[in-house]
């Protein structure tokens, strides 16, 4: 498989960055010439998505694919080790990818992470539920109700997304600190002159939800690495049990909590962003 794969700075640690659903252009363009100064980043388009070109008809993508797919870059590139940072479905791959290939891996960063999508539908369900009943929409809000009050696990066959998405400019606001910063993210997407196919590229990682509802909070003390978690003060993705769990079991684990951001760190607070993600490579590697 080709993937396309962007490349910033030279010197310093080797850093790979692993995207979440729809890909990683924005936090390319606005941490890979940031980070580039002093570390070497590697910034592929997953299999199927934007500029690595649509799945062939009747291909899956899944966990497994996408973890292979990180060790043939890896091979290609001539790269002995080296660290990882996963935004949100991203680093539910990373918690994976680290334990698997503990010699590969010298660090961890999770960026907004989706660790386990029932933890996290269970934390946003509630919240969408207000905001239909603020809408006038009972029956979808007693759906929301109804889904996070179940006796046993979510799961994607639930299509809880569907609920996320109805809520249309409400839910996309619910991503920042600011909403009115969501026309700015806008604007640096239009400004990649994507077609709208392109961006729709993205949707064959629908496939990988099984894998996000199979909760990684058990594996995290799993993982050997350093690690860093950097939340959004304002991110419904990274849910308050998850936060706990990494917290109270992953030996050494450090968390930054930007105060300014929801869930897009790397776009709300760029400058913090990129020395607390320098600083911390430079000192565990």
């Amino acid at each position: 498989m080709n993937l396309y794969v962007a490349e910033y700075g030279s010197g310093g640690p080797t850093l790979l960055f692993i995207h979440g659903h729809g890909g990683g252009y924005h936090w390319q363009r606005c941490q890979g010439d940031l980070l580039g100064r002093s570390l070497r980043v590697i910034a592929p388009d997953q299999r199927g998505v934007l500029r690595s070109g649509p799945l062939p008809e009747g291909e899956l993508v899944n966990l497994d694919v996408l973890l292979a797919d990180f060790e043939e870059l890896r091979a290609q590139l001539g790269i002995t080790r080296w660290a990882i940072l996963g935004h949100s479905a991203g680093g539910n791959y990373a918690v994976e990818y680290a334990i698997r290939y503990p010699d590969a891996v010298s660090a961890v960063i999770f960026d907004c992470p989706c660790w386990d999508f029932d933890a996290n539908d269970r934390y946003r369900l509630p919240i969408f539920a207000r905001i239909y009943d603020e809408l006038g929409d009972t029956v979808r809000a007693d759906r929301c109700r109804e889904l996070a009050s179940l006796d046993r696990r979510l799961t994607a066959d639930d299509k809880t997304y569907e609920l996320a998405f109805g809520l249309g400019d409400r839910f996309q606001d619910l991503s920042f600190h600011d909403p009115a910063r969501r026309a700015d993210f806008i604007r640096l997407g239009e400004a990649a002159g994507f077609s709208d196919e392109m961006w729709a590229y993205g949707n064959s990682h629908m496939s990988t939800l099984a894998d996000l509802y199979d909760s990684k909070l058990d594996r995290l003390r799993l993982m050997p690495q350093p690690s860093l978690l950097i939340e959004g003060v304002d991110d419904l993705a990274t849910d308050p049990v998850s936060v706990r769990t990494y917290r109270d079991t992953v030996p050494g684990g450090r968390v930054v909590t930007f105060e300014r951001s929801g869930h897009f760190p790397h776009f709300e607070e760029p400058d913090r962003y990129a020395s607390t993600v320098c600083a911390f490579l430079h000192e565990v590697q």
